[in-house]
């Protein structure tokens, strides 16, 4: 029951920095609220689909809900814009990120 407990306080954890409600969260998630409660509580677990529909909607990994040993981002504005889309438009909102950083480097460097 530990091992729940661990996730559930680091779901709660996050969705808080998010500023993210219990109903918020469970709707971008496709969760009840009950059970997201439950969840953040340590009183019930997830299947691995859940955990992932959880991670996408707070835009951290698998990884750190499971073991917490990744953190995630302190960008609240950024987090908060790519958390709200759907996992394919995520995916090219970070590729484009990803290339912008990577054009303004280059153009520091010229």
């Amino acid at each position: 029951m530990e091992y729940n407990t661990d996730v559930g306080k680091r779901i709660n954890e996050i969705r808080i920095h998010r500023e993210y409600t219990r109903e918020k969260l469970s709707e971008l998630a496709d969760v009840s609220v009950q059970f997201l409660a439950d969840i953040e509580k340590g009183r019930k677990s997830m299947t691995i689909a859940t955990l992932r529909r959880i991670a996408d909607a707070l835009n951290v990994t698998t990884d750190y809900i499971v073991n917490g040993t990744e953190t995630f981002s302190e960008n609240k504005q950024i987090n908060t814009m790519l958390a709200s889309l759907k996992p394919y438009y995520r995916e090219q909102a970070e590729k484009m990120l990803v290339l912008f950083v990577e054009t303004i480097k280059r153009g520091e460097q010229s």
